[in-house]
C-alpha cells in the first residue's frame, strides 16, 4: 500500500476518492430529486438517464482522443472538474425538470470525462514510473469503492435531513476542492504521455480484439446493472424482506469486493489476467444461478461471497486488459472502457424493466446467467486467439 503514502501515485490516489464522493452526493438521488424536488414524472428519468449517459459518452471519447493527440491530461481533468462545480451549483438552482436534464447533457457529461481522463492519467504514471499497473488499478478502483460503501447512504440521510440542496453544495465544494488540490499539487509531467509516443500511436488503427473486449466490459456490466435494477424490487415485492435489506446487500458486496480486487491483481500475474477474469464469471455464474432459489435474508447475505467474487475481479481488472490491448493509446482506451461501462448499465437497467414488466423481477434476475455466460464465451475466444498468435511468433523466430 506504499502508493497511498508518498508521491504521485498517493495524490492521484487522493483526487479518485474525492472526485468518486464528489460524484456520490448527487448520482444516487438524482431519480429521486427529479420525482419529489422538481415535480417530474417517473418516466422522465429515463430521459434524463439517456441524455445524460449519452453526452457522457460523446465527451469521455473526444477528451480521450484531445490526450492521445498530445493535449494536457491534467488540463482537460480540470476542465472536467470545473464542470462537475457547476453541475452542482446548476442543479442547485434548478426550478424544474428540464433545466437538470439541459444540465445534465451539457455540464455532467464533460464532467463524467473526469473518470477516463484520470483512469489514463493512473496508466501514464505507472509506465512512467515502472509500477505495476495491475496492482495500481485495482488499489485505485478499491479506494472508489470505500467511498461508495458510505456515500449513496450518506447522500440519501443528508437529502432526507437537510435537502436535495446540501447534496448539491456538499458536491460543489468537494470538486472545487480536488480542482484546487489538481491545479498545485498534481505534476503534469507524471502523468502525461511523451509526444513522439503520441505521434505514433495516432496511425494505429484499432485492432479487432480490443472491440471484442469491449463486448466482454459491456456483457458484464449490463449483467451487474441488471441485478442492481431489479433486486430491490424483487426483495421488496416478491420475497417481501424489509426495506432497508436491498442496501445492506450492496454495502456488503462492495465492502467485500475490495480485498478480492486487490488480490486479483496479484494472482493475475501468477495465472494471467484471462484466466483470473474466467474464474470472475464463473463466480457470478454461481451466484445469480442460485439468486433463482434464495429466499431469506441469511442465504442472501452468504451469497454475496460469489458476488464480490465475480464484480470485484471484473473491476479489478477490466480497465488493465483494456489498456494493455492499446498501450500507445492510454486516452482512447480509458475512455473507451469507461463508455463501454456506460453502454452496459444503459442497456441492462432498461432491459431489466422490459423484462419486469413482462414476466417479473424474478426472471429478470435471470437474464445476468444468459449476459456474463457471453462475456465468458468472449474472453476465452480472446484468450485463445491470443495464445495461438503467441504459438506462431514462437514458431516464426524458430525458423
Amino acid at each position: 500500500m506504499k502508493f497511498f503514502l508518498k508521491g504521485t501515485a498517493g495524490r492521484l490516489f487522493v483526487i479518485n476518492g474525492l472526485t468518486a464522493l464528489s460524484y456520490a452526493f448527487i448520482l444516487p438521488v438524482m431519480s429521486t430529486f427529479l420525482v419529489e424536488g422538481l415535480k417530474a414524472q417517473p418516466t422522465f428519468i429515463t430521459l434524463y438517464s439517456i441524455g445524460f449517459a449519452t453526452s457522457g459518452i460523446v465527451f469521455n471519447q473526444w477528451m480521450g482522443k484531445m490526450v492521445d493527440e498530445g493535449h494536457s491530461n491534467k488540463k482537460l481533468f480540470i476542465c472536467s472538474l470545473i464542470a462537475i462545480f457547476l453541475s452542482a451549483l446548476a442543479f442547485l438552482l434548478c426550478n424544474n425538470a428540464w433545466q437538470a436534464l439541459l444540465t445534465g447533457i451539457f455540464l455532467m457529461g464533460p464532467g463524467n470525462a473526469s473518470v477516463p481522463l484520470l483512469l489514463s492519467m493512473i496508466r501514464h504514471y505507472s509506465v512512467k514510473a515502472g509500477e505495476n499497473a495491475t496492482r495500481l488499478n485495482s488499489q485505485m478502483r478499491a479506494g472508489v469503492s470505500l467511498v461508495w460503501i458510505a456515500g449513496p447512504a450518506l447522500a440519501f440521510i443528508m437529502a432526507d435531513a437537510f435537502g436535495f440542496r446540501f447534496n448539491f453544495i456538499a458536491s460543489a465544494l468537494l470538486a472545487g476542492c480536488v480542482i484546487i488540490y489538481s491545479v498545485f499539487m498534481l505534476d503534469p509531467a507524471q502523468v502525461q504521455p511523451v509526444k513522439s509516443a503520441v505521434k505514433e500511436a495516432g496511425r494505429r488503427d484499432i485492432p479487432a480484439v480490443v472491440w471484442l473486449l469491449g463486448g466482454v466490459i459491456v456483457l458484464s456490466n449490463l449483467a451487474n446493472h441488471l441485478y442492481i435494477t431489479a433486486m430491490p424490487l424483487y426483495i421488496l415485492q416478491e420475497i417481501k424482506l424489509p426495506g432497508y435489506f436491498p442496501g445492506l446487500l450492496l454495502g456488503m458486496t462492495a465492502l467485500l469486493e475490495i480485498p478480492v480486487m486487490l488480490i486479483a491483481s496479484g494472482l493475475s500475474e501468477r495465472y494471467g489476467k484471462f484466466k483470473v477474469m474466467l474464474a470472475g464469471f464463473c463466480f457470478g455464474l454461481v451466484y445469480y444461478s442460485l439468486l433463482q432459489f434464495a429466499d431469506s435474508m441469511v442465504t442472501l447475505l452468504l451469497l454475496q461471497c460469489f458476488n464480490a467474487l465475480f464484480y470485484g475481479v471484473f473491476v479489478g481488472l477490466g480497465v488493465t486488459i483494456i489498456q494493455e490491448a492499446l498501450p500507445d493509446k492510454r486516452g482512447f482506451s480509458s475512455a473507451f472502457y469507461s463508455n463501454a461501462m456506460r453502454v452496459g448499465m444503459m442497456i441492462g437497467t432498461s432491459l431489466a424493466g422490459i423484462l419486469a414488466q413482462l414476466y417479473s423481477f424474478k426472471v429478470a434476475l435471470l437474464a445476468p446467467v444468459a449476459s456474463i455466460s457471453l462475456a465468458a464465451l468472449l474472453i476465452l475466444w480472446v484468450a485463445l486467439s491470443s495464445a495461438s498468435q503467441k504459438v506462431d511468433v514462437a514458431r516464426s523466430n524458430d525458423i
